[in-house]
Parts: structure tokens; sequence; C-alpha cells
């Protein structure tokens, strides 16, 4: 009696909770609108929270770019401050300048502080010091991704700098510890585990078992397959939290130097909420034990009862219960999922993009952190869900839900595979920037992600495009093995982007350490009856010789030139260089030696010939000049390209989501029996046309792009002969023939026109080109803007700087 009446109450409870399930998926399916409407709406804001971040220029690493003093300076009194300037923001609890005399004892003012207007720079000051040599020693914190950079250079007061001081730059360690891409492999592939099961349920698993084609078997399949995952999906956060928190620790042990496993409680404090690093990391541990608390509330909702049948207490009951992600609550989880990934973004290395690209850089990285997510670990869960399905169902209902399912992983498969190889062209070009910059470390890895994503493509097809077509003849054990295999090609990907996360971007490292710079500036050039043959060595901030070679066409040496001179022009900005006489030493060489370049750049290199018998020859080229000890921020992103290619991103990816979507009529081959999915349309347009006006903005509008007005042309005698027929038409009859502003037409204009040998060597090629296209309204002269095209107007300033700069 009394086990019957147990058996009747297990019953009726049973029955409570089947009834509340059934509520509750009647309730998503009423509201499916309003909760898509609701978790988009929620996308778009973490969306929104990245771009509005303040946008500052910075690098991946707080590398030294430039000082006062410079390195190796040879200075004749001592300066009062020691200024550094870094790449990125730096933390200044963290961050010191020391200076060193040559027997090691430090000289400075111990007052070493970050400027509050310029966080990127750290000075000390300094008491009058002696002749000697001296080093700086610098040791700052990012105040973005959390590195620790160490650095020195040497400059010298009153002498020379002692031949016993070290001039080379403090090579950076590859690592900040053994432990820190590992630590970041376990944070992405937790996060994968669990961001993308809970994805893979709400995007897939729901529409299946609760479809209107599903079977009863499925939903009892479905929530033994959940039960499995969240298990493993249990261990993932914890592995994440544990992963966090040794990130923390190794933080901590790097800044101060100490053992990671004996750490000071007030110590690991102050760096997790006292620096920009500490404070990201705060709200991602945050946002960590937050998904655990929805997912532990999920899992608990979702746990399978035993239903027992009122007419037959003798038989087996039965097991019904829901997904885990049959919630709000695991919404609301999958949501937090992706602020996570937010928060991830904005310490990575895209999030060290010049401020002008920043934004973009970032939004690129987020959606490239959601795609990986979403596939990669919806391919473990598939994995998961096989051995599970096969032991569940028979052989027709496991084909039958597995022909349901796959189709729908295969769209979200494109869409996240499509978005993560478009995102990681982008963020690809932001990172490497040039072709040299492979053959770093970080170039490396990349490589080897590449080759990893060749063998995951190939396993993402065979699985949804041939396999599938097997259900019922031996497929599904098949795809078990396909996934399996593909599911640990994906963990060995996490594995190679733990190392590119910890590893200083290529572009960073190739600039830094001179990978694919020159050690020596060379030029030839045929002019004017000329052979030039120029030389500067070692081409670097410093010291430089330059070596002109002059000869006959025919080889032979020019030996009545009677004089050479050189101009070392920084192209950047006008810093007045002059025209500089080299010495002649004879068979048609002419030397300088010790010439001086001060900014790392590009250079333009100005070549003049004199002869007694002929017209001055001219030629010009240009070159980077480098510097070891500030050269981390010598490779840039161009901000035009990235501006085209983030909006071509964008076109692709709405191409794509508009594919997708018409995928029956695009390939039928392959998607025969597919229904056409109109509600991508819009979206994908949507998208697309961004991307479009993005891409019109940087060709046409400028909106919001600064402009960046330099001379496209060097000065060489094809340029001066295309500007001096321009000076002819355009500018004789004010100016006169010999530029003294004695045209016949100067007369009549409200000023007399500028003497352009007086005013021409006073201004900048950029400023030239302005008075040029814009006019000078209150002289009279009238601006060429339209009449002369942009190349035109160059070569008329080569021409007037060739014929009237003689400085």
């Amino acid at each position: 009696m009394e086990g019957e009446q147990r058996q009747r109450a297990k019953a009726s409870e049973a029955e409570g909770q089947k009834g509340r399930a059934k509520t509750l998926i009647q309730t998503l399916n009423h509201n499916s609108i309003r909760t898509r409407f609701l978790f988009g709406l929620v996308v778009l804001a973490s969306m929104f929270a990245l771009v509005a971040l303040p946008a500052e220029s910075v690098d991946a690493h707080a590398n030294q770019i430039n000082s006062i003093p410079a390195p190796k300076s040879e200075l004749e009194t001592s300066p009062d401050r020691i200024i550094v300037w870094y790449s990125e923001p730096i933390e200044e609890s963290f961050s010191v300048i020391t200076v060193l005399n040559s027997a090691a004892e430090r000289v400075d003012l111990d007052d070493s502080a970050r400027d509050p207007s310029e966080p990127s720079a750290m000075s000390v000051g300094l008491p009058p010091l002696e002749n000697g040599t001296y080093t700086v020693v610098w040791k700052n914190l990012s105040a973005v991704d959390g590195h620790k950079v160490i650095g020195s250079f040497v400059f010298a007061v009153g002498e020379p700098l002692s031949a016993g001081a070290q001039l080379a730059a403090v090579e950076q360690p590859l690592l900040q510890t053994v432990a820190d891409p590992w630590l970041r492999w376990l944070v992405f592939l937790a996060a994968a585990i669990v961001i993308g099961g809970l994805v893979f349920e709400l995007v897939i698993g729901i529409p299946v078992i609760y479809g209107d084609s599903a079977k009863d078997s499925w939903q009892y399949a479905g929530v033994a397959v959940s039960a499995v995952w969240s298990r493993i999906a249990g261990v993932a956060l914890v592995v994440l939290t544990l992963a966090m928190l040794g990130q923390l620790l190794q933080q901590t042990a790097v800044l101060f130097e100490n053992s990671a496993f004996a750490p000071d409680i007030e110590v690991l404090r102050s760096v997790a909420l006292e620096s920009a690093w500490g404070r990201l990391w705060t709200y991602r541990l945050i946002a960590v034990v937050g998904i655990g608390v929805l997912f532990l509330v999920a899992k608990r909702m979702s746990v399978p009862v035993e239903v027992y049948d009122d007419e037959d207490a003798d038989e087996e009951p039965e097991i019904e219960g829901s997904l885990v992600g049959d919630s709000v609550v695991a919404q609301a989880a999958a949501v937090l999922g992706l602020v996570f990934l937010g928060l991830i973004a904005t310490s990575s290395h895209n999030a060290a993009s010049p401020s002008e690209i920043k934004t973009f850089a970032m939004v690129t990285d987020f959606a490239h952190l959601v795609a990986s997510m979403v596939w990669l670990g919806g391919v473990i869960y598939l994995a998961i869900s096989i051995p599970v399905l096969v032991r569940e169902l028979g052989g027709v209902d496991l084909s039958g839900m597995l022909e349901s399912a796959i189709p729908k992983f295969t769209v979200l498969g494109l869409l996240s595979a499509g978005i993560l190889v478009i995102t990681g062209i982008f963020s690809s070009y932001m990172q490497v920037t040039v072709p040299a910059a492979m053959t770093t470390p970080y170039g490396w890895f990349l490589a080897g992600k590449l080759a990893l994503l060749v063998p995951l493509f190939g396993f993402a097809a065979w699985n949804g495009f041939k396999l599938a077509r097997r259900f019922g003849v031996g497929g599904e054990q098949e795809i078990g093995r396909s996934l399996l295999i593909e599911s640990i090609v994906a963990v060995m990907i996490f594995a190679v982007v733990g190392w590119l996360a910890s590893l200083e971007p290529a572009r960073q490292y190739a600039g830094r350490t001179g990978i694919g710079a020159d050690e020596k500036a060379a030029y030839q050039d045929q002019t004017d009856g000329i052979k030039f043959d120029i030389k500067i060595n070692p081409a670097e901030v410093g010291e430089n010789d330059v070596i002109v070679r002059i000869t006959k066409p025919n080889g032979e040496a020019i030996e009545n030139a009677v004089d050479v001179r050189v101009r070392l022009k920084f192209v950047d900005d006008d810093l007045g260089e002059p025209l500089v006489s080299l010495e002649d030493t004879g068979a048609g060489i002419w030397r300088l030696n010790a010439a001086q370049l001060n900014i790392a750049g590009e250079y333009q290199t100005e070549v003049v010939v004199q002869r007694p018998d002929a017209f001055d020859a001219r030629t010009a080229f240009r070159f980077d000049a480098r510097s070891t000890a500030t050269a981390a921020d010598s490779i840039k992103p161009d901000i035009d390209t990235t501006n085209r290619l983030f909006g071509l991103q964008l076109v692709l990816i709405g191409g794509l989501i508009v594919i997708v979507g018409f995928r029956g009529m695009v390939a039928p081959a392959l998607f025969k029996t597919v229904a056409t999915q109109r509600g991508l349309l819009a979206p994908g347009v949507v998208v697309a046309v961004l991307g479009l006006i993005v891409v019109l903005n940087v060709q046409v509008m400028r909106v919001g792009l600064t402009e960046n007005i330099r001379n496209p042309f060097p000065p060489i005698a094809e340029s001066v002969a295309i500007g001096e027929p321009v000076y002819t038409a355009a500018c004789v009859a004010c100016h006169g023939v010999a530029g003294l502003g004695d045209g016949p037409v100067g007369a009549g204009l409200p000023k007399p026109p500028a003497d352009l040998i007086v005013h021409v060597p006073l201004h900048s090629d950029t400023i030239l080109f302005e008075f040029i296209r814009d006019g000078i309204g209150q002289s009279g002269m009238p601006g060429q803007d339209g009449v002369l095209t942009e190349d035109e107007m160059w070569h008329l300033v080569n021409y007037l700087r060739a014929e009237f700069d003689n400085r």
C-alpha cells in the first residue's frame, strides 16, 4: 500500500514537472520572436559597449618609440629629465625609469611619473650629471594587454660614448612565462565548450527535438545528450576559472619577480584592482562566475525526472526533462558569454591598434571570437552527442534526428566558418602588415593555424555534404569518428591561438628586430648623362656615411664635377635640412661622413651634381631609417587600407549571409531540398550596404578621416621636367620666369607676387602644395584645384624645390 502511494506521489510530481516543461516549451514557442529580438538587442548592446570604449593610439606591447635624449646621443650639457614615450599607455604604479652611471650607481631623482596628459609617456628627474656615459633602464606594464617590457639605452654627457657601453637594445623575451600560452589555451577551449554548447542547444537542439517533425524518442535522446554535455561543460567552467586565477598569479609573479606558488594576498589585490589589466581580468572573472551560476540554475531546471504510468505501476518509468539550453536562464548565460568574449576582445592584440582604426579592429576581433566559439564549440558538442545518440536511439530514429540536425548545423557552420576566415584576414593584416613579418615567431604560429584550418574545413565539408547523405546505411558511425577527429583539430587550433595571443605581434617584432629592413640604403639612377650609384650606411638613426659615385653611361668616372650636394630630408615633416656638399675622394666618388639622422622614419635623399659644361643633374630616392631602440612602432597598418578592408569585410559577410539564405538556389547540387530562408536577406543586405558605405567613405567622402598630405613623388629629373611646363602655364605670368615675382600680371594684384627664391625654402612641400591647390586669397593668388590634377601640383612643387631652393 505504501509502495503504491509512493509511486502515485512520484507520478504526480513528475506530471507536474512535465506540465511545467510543456508550459515552458509553449512559452518559448509563443515568444520566440520576442526572445530572439531581446537576444539580438543584448548582442548589439555588447558590441556597442566595445565600440564606445575610449580609443587611444597603442600597440600590442609597450615598447619604446621615442625618448629625450635620444638613444646613443652625445650631449654637451646635462639634461634635467629623461622622457620616454611608449607605443601604448602604461600603468604608472608598475612602471619605472632608472638612470645608472658607468659604475652602475643610480643617479636619477627616483621620481618616475607618467605624464598626466599623455598616458604613454613617463619621465624621471636628474641632478646635474658629470661628464660620462649613462644607461637608462626602463620597466613598464602595458595598460592594454598586461605585458611587462624591459628596455634600456645609453647617452653621454660632455664626451663621446665610452667604448664599453652596451649600445644594442635589450632583447625581449619571447613569452611572459612558459605557462602563458597554455593558460590562454585553457581559457579559449573551456569557453568554447560552454558558450558554443549553449548556442548549439539554443539554435539547433531546441528546434530539432521540439520541431513539428520531431519524435518523442528525439526529446529523450536530446535530454540525455544535454545531460552528458552539461557535465563536461561544468568541468570546463571549473577549468576556465582556475586558468583565469592562474593568469592572475602569473601576472603577479612577472611584475614582482616572485613565485606564483607563494602569492601575497595584498599584492594580488593591488594587481587585480589597481591596474587596467587587472580590472579587465576582474570583470571577466565576474562574467565567468555569472555564467557558472546561471548554468547551474539552468541545469537544475532541466534535471530529468522519472514518470510512472498510473495504469501500470510495474512498467519501467519514463525519463522526461528538457535541454539545459531550454530556458531563459540559459539564454542569459549565453548572453553573458558574449560579454565575456567582448571583454577578451578589449585586451587582445587588435585592441592595441592605432586609435583611428581601433574600433574596427575590436569589433572584428569580437566577431572572430564569437564565430570560432560557435563553430568549434558546436563541433565539440556534436562529437559528444553522437555516441549518446547511437546508444539511445535505433537506426531509423537516429538517422531521422541527424538528418534534421546536421543541415541546421551546416548553416551555422557555414556562417561561422565564413566569418572566421573573413575576419581572420583583417586581423592578420593588423598584426602582420608586411610579408616579411611572417618570418617572426607570430608569423610561424599564424601559418600553423592556417595549416590546421585546411583539414578542419575538409572534415566539415565531408561531414556536412558527404556523410550526412549516408545516414541509415552506416553514416552515423562514420560521422562520429570524423567529428572526433575534427574536435581534436579544433583543440589544436585553440592551442595555437593561445600562443598567438601570448606572442608579440609580427609587425612589432619585425620592426623592433629589423626583419625585412635593409642594412644599408642603395640606389642607382641614370639621368642627364650621369649614372648615379648612391649608398647610405647603415641607414639608421645616428651617424651615417653617404657615398655617391658618378660616372658616364659607359662607366667612365666623371672627374670634372664642381660640386656634389646631398640633402637628407625627413619626409613626414620639414626640419629645414640643407643641401650639404660632399668631399671629392677621386675617381668620381664623393663622400659625406657622419651625416646625422635624428628621427626614425622615411627619408628622402636628394643629390645634385654641378658641372661646368652641362646643366645641373639631380636624382632622388627614399629610404627608411630605423632605430633598434625605437623601431617597435615603425611598421603600422595603413589607415586607409584598414578602412577599406573593414568595409570589404562587411560586404563579404553580408554576401555570405545572403548566399546561405538562398543556398538552395545558389548551389542546388549541394543543397537539393533546402528551402529558401528569406529572413536572412534583409540582415545580409544591411551588413553589405554598411560595408559599401565604409569603402565609399574612404574613396570619396573622407568623413572622419584625417588627411595625410605628403609628396608622393621624389624630386627626380622626370618629376622636375613634368613640373616645368606646369610652372610656365600657371605661374610665370605672376611670379616671372626667374621666380622673382616680376611677372607681367603681378602688377595688378592686391599684393606683389612672392619672390620664390626667398619663400620656397621657407615652406615644406605640403604647405607649397596647399598654396597651389587653395590659393592665397588676400594676395590675389588663385587656387589651382580643378585646373591642375593633384599629380601635376606635386610635380610643380618638385620643380619649385629644384629651381628655387638652394639653401
